[in-house]
């Protein structure tokens, strides 16, 4: 059984589960450069620091460069709700402090899939 992760939870536990096939539940944004789950609930979003990501309880998505592709229609009526996204977390590459448009997210997940809640 795989365990759903918040998106906070995710991030805080990057360095243990990066690589590895998670489940997290947020919200999804689905706009132009920003493609992304963000923590819910909202209240508990944290602050940006000095250092590190603009966006500390997000999480950039992507599918990678195979023939997956988002379904983006149906992803756009979705922006703005509760989902959940199964795939591969991983963390910012060496030298940036986030991942996804202008380094803006804590962590990346390569999704396999995204289901609405």
């Amino acid at each position: 059984m795989i365990t759903t992760l918040s998106v906070n939870s995710a991030i805080d536990a990057l360095q243990e589960v990066a690589g590895q096939d998670i489940t997290v539940e947020g919200v999804l944004c689905f706009e132009f450069e920003d493609t992304s789950i963000d923590h819910f609930p909202k209240v508990e979003r944290r602050e940006p620091d000095r250092i590190g990501p603009i966006r500390p309880s997000s999480i950039w998505l992507s599918v990678g460069d195979g023939a997956l592709r988002f379904n983006e229609e149906q992803l756009k009526r979705w922006h703005g709700k509760r989902v959940t996204v199964s795939g591969t977390l991983s963390a910012p590459v060496s030298g940036f402090d986030g991942c996804g448009h202008m380094s803006a997210c804590a962590a990346e997940i390569l999704a396999r899939s995204i289901e609405r809640l």
